[in-house]
């Protein structure tokens, strides 16, 4: 019996397939790091650096692979890919050789992989869309949040099970995306063209970007995200969740349950609004200054009951934020360069966090955890503050 799946439907799985193993790594690679190793903060920062920082160099280059290539043909071979890291850490882990080298090169190869893969399936989606591109691109990242939170959830248990089970279903789960790619639609050919060398397409979708004043305000503001949200996020929680509030896996999955369930709220009611919502650019900075009071709320280190709930509320914001400049970048990019301004878009979270996380990092070493919370979320503001009065993102109005 053949299970038929509509292109959408294999899109949403596929995608399912990728962030479960994601969302193990969340929390496993950080319990490897800081609770099992026992690293001090400045190590925990540059151990998420390694995971994070492949994305300055290869999510450009993977969008401008996806914008001359077939991208169907390219995720299948990054399915592959993804599975090998795990495997091998698995392997070495069972040989009882676990080391923090080790963990750098897990997350420079794991990190490379992922930041091929992101542009690429942005790419894909406006051809399986289904005519609404709005709602395709709120379920398309309610789905991700979903598979990063059972993937959350799995790396839970780490305490009880240990690692190599959880990094084995990791890559399980990628080498099974591959027959779910593998039934999505080749997508139209690129128009004959000349291609320039690497860094100057690169430019010429930076460039892309400049001129247009719907899409660097939200660039800008996603690299601010990166930069001084997802840093303290990856290098700072897990330390105050381990120094604070003695916590193990489990207390570090309360704690990314909470941010991406509420992400997962979030991009499924913006998916019922669809094509009725306009205003993207307000609720942008809405809600992200909103999570820079958040942020200094975190740095009262207050009961862990209620630091779980603030990260609900975080997680809130980033859903609406990511979800709406997700679709403005999907709306307004030319067909030409989308996989190259999907990739910026990208590279704010992705290329900002392993600087976040380095900059945080430091600042707990020397100055601890609630220092290292507070400066990223006055220096958020200010970067809120600059960009709106710059542009016009609060009016700006946003039509498929």
């Amino acid at each position: 019996m053949t299970i038929r799946f509509s292109p959408f439907a294999a899109y949403l799985t596929g995608l399912g397939t990728w962030f479960v193993p994601f969302g193990i790594q969340m929390v496993l690679f950080p319990w490897l790091v800081a609770v099992v190793l026992r690293m001090d903060a400045f190590a925990v920062g540059v151990a998420q650096m390694a995971l994070m920082a492949p994305s300055l160099l290869f999510l450009p280059l993977g969008g401008l692979a996806a914008d001359r290539g077939n991208p169907r043909k390219l995720l299948l071979r990054y399915h592959v890919l993804y599975a090998i890291p795990p495997l091998v850490l698995a392997g070495v882990l069972a040989m009882g050789g676990l080391s923090y080298p080790l963990l750098i090169a897990y997350g420079l190869a794991a990190g490379s992989i992922g930041a091929f893969a992101v542009p690429t399936r942005d790419a894909l989606l406006p051809t399986v869309a289904g005519g609404n591109l709005p709602r395709a691109v709120a379920l398309a990242t309610a789905l991700q949040f979903i598979g990063q939170l059972i993937g959350i959830a799995c790396a839970s248990m780490a305490d009880r099970i240990g690692a190599p089970p959880l990094l084995i279903l990791h890559a399980a789960l990628a080498l099974l995306g591959i027959a779910v790619v593998w039934r999505l639609p080749n997508p139209p050919p690129h128009p004959p063209a000349e291609h320039p060398g690497f860094w100057r397409s690169v430019a010429d979708g930076v460039a892309e970007a400049a001129k247009s004043d719907q899409l660097w305000p939200v660039l800008l503001l996603n690299f601010g995200v990166g930069l001084f949200y997802v840093g303290p996020f990856m290098a700072v929680l897990p330390l105050v969740v381990r120094d604070f509030y003695h916590g193990g896996s489990a207390e570090l999955a309360y704690v990314n349950l909470a941010f991406w369930a509420a992400t997962i709220v979030a991009a499924m009611g913006f998916a019922a609004l669809g094509r009725r919502l306009t205003l993207r650019g307000r609720l942008i900075g809405l809600t992200i200054m909103t999570g820079a009071g958040v942020l200094l709320a975190l740095a009262t280190q207050p009961p862990f009951p209620l630091f779980v709930a603030l990260n609900f509320v975080w997680g809130i914001g980033a859903g609406i934020s990511m979800t709406q400049g997700r679709t403005i970048i999907q709306i307004v990019a030319p067909p030409t360069h989308r996989a190259r301004l999907m990739s910026l878009f990208q590279l704010g979270l992705s290329g900002g966090g392993p600087i976040g996380a380095f900059l945080a990092g430091s600042i707990a070493a020397v100055w601890g955890t609630k220092a290292a919370l507070t400066v990223p979320a006055l220096s958020m503001l200010v970067l809120v503050t600059v960009v709106l009065v710059r542009s016009r993102l609060w009016s700006m109005r946003t039509v498929e």
